[in-house]
């Protein structure tokens, strides 16, 4: 046996170098190193460096054999074209999908949508088979006829005033930012201020004139006051329409799960696709469960909201109260975006309105950040703090609006995944997995 035979030993299996260049293979018993110089002891003993592990020859050599070294090779030594080529489709089958993934993202977080409305019925219907013994397919059933009395019994008795109210309030937010506009300005620098406000509308206005001019403006679109009202227009029925499609992909997850459940499974190997399956209903009860919490949060936010506006009188207290509880859905920045359409028409009241406005505001968020949350959290999804401000940011960044929405449920399905396929599967640790304990029997 020649030198070009050296490499066809694999790992664990050693080489004595002899006086005629035939290499002598022993089995690694003892040592537990990989990589490492030995030298001769004896024709019967090899031992390392180290002087730390003793390597004992197989069969016998004659003592004419100069046992001069011994050095362990491993089998990833050398990487054949095959596998060069193999890792490189591998790493441009990655690139191709995340860049067809970034240009589908706005179908995927529509699709994500669908998943969290069919979570919210599925964990609605759930709680209905808690109390009657009643079929998945009844309960889900039951869900929706009781959403649709309840929408109706509260458009029946809260729908004129609220359409009223919402009219209103269109009126009335833009007299108060004007007002404000004009308080700002008798402030020291405030001139200057609106002056530079003013200069930049006047240069997008100008650009988007020019815009006009160039594409030719007779796209039917009126200018002004007219032109505002249409493009709002278009945005709501851009909104509703997406709702609608929310609704409609939801409705069909939520009837038939399972169909969508094997088609994902399909894509893996049996082994794969049972962790894959255990993964989604996982998602699943985390997403219910942070929605529980969320849903609890937002209803006592809108109620003490609107109360406390109603005590103070400032108008359309009942709108100012949905919003602020629906805004809480958007993490971090939701709460004071909600609160600034209620300053607003305080100020409209005068300025003790306003700064009693301010304190309810800052009270109740303090109140749901500090007591409320923490509280529901220890019974349902514990998000840290500093993971939601990435999330925002993130999502913010790769989805727009929607992604800011969307950050926290993103944030709890990361979560999920990362614990489960990364830290389990991958570092063989033991993890807190989010919606893990909360399996029901009749999970679908």
């Amino acid at each position: 046996m020649g030198h070009d035979h050296l490499n066809k030993f694999w790992s664990n299996t050693w080489f004595i170098s002899t006086k005629d260049h035939t290499p002598l293979s022993i089995s690694q018993r003892e040592h537990q190193g990989k990589g490492t110089l030995l030298e001769k002891l004896s024709c019967n003993t090899v031992k390392s460096k180290e002087g730390s592990q003793v390597l004992r020859k197989e069969g016998n050599l004659n003592d004419d054999y100069n046992c001069v070294k011994m050095v362990n090779r491993n089998k990833g030594d050398e990487v054949s074209p095959t596998a060069i080529a193999k890792y490189t489709l591998v790493v441009l089958g990655v690139l191709i999908t995340t860049a067809i993934l970034f240009f589908i993202r706005d179908a995927l977080l529509i699709a994500f949508g669908g998943v969290i409305f069919a979570v919210i019925i599925n964990g609605f219907a759930r709680v209905i088979r808690r109390f009657i013994p009643i079929s998945r397919g009844w309960s889900i059933a039951a869900v929706g006829v009781i959403i649709l009395l309840f929408i109706g019994s509260f458009g029946f008795f809260f729908g004129s005033q609220i359409v009223e109210e919402v009219g209103q309030l269109t009126e009335k937010l833009p007299q108060q930012i004007s007002q404000l506009r004009e308080t700002v300005s008798d402030w020291p620098l405030g001139d200057q201020l609106m002056e530079n406000d003013q200069e930049g509308n006047g240069e997008a206005a100008e650009q988007d004139e020019n815009g006009d001019q160039e594409n030719g403006s007779g796209n039917g679109i009126p200018d002004g006051a007219g032109g505002m009202a249409f493009q709002v227009g278009i945005t709501i029925v851009d909104v509703l329409a997406t709702f609608g499609l929310i609704i409609f992909i939801g409705i069909y997850f939520v009837i038939d799960p399972e169909t969508y459940r094997k088609g994902i499974g399909l894509l893996f190997t049996k082994k794969r696709a049972d962790r894959i399956t255990e993964a989604l209903e996982t998602c699943g009860n985390a997403l219910w469960s942070w929605l529980s919490g969320q849903f609890i949060a937002m209803a006592v936010v809108g109620v003490v909201v609107t109360a406390g506006l109603m005590i103070i009188g400032v108008p359309l207290a009942l709108v100012l109260g949905i919003i602020a509880g629906l805004s809480e859905f958007i993490p971090i920045i939701g709460p004071w975006i909600g609160a600034v359409p209620g300053l607003l028409l305080a100020l409209s009241v005068d300025a003790k309105t306003a700064l009693y406005t301010a304190i309810l505001y800052v009270v109740v968020q303090q109140i749901e950040s500090n007591i409320m949350t923490p509280l529901i959290q220890q019974h349902m999804v514990h998000i840290p703090p500093a993971v939601v401000v990435l999330s925002v940011v993130a999502f913010g960044l790769l989805f727009g609006i929607a992604g800011i929405i969307l950050a926290t449920p993103l944030a709890v399905i990361a979560m999920v995944l990362v614990g489960m396929f990364y830290v389990q599967d991958v570092l063989g640790k033991e993890v807190k997995i989010p919606g893990r304990e909360e399996k029901q029997p009749d999970q679908e």
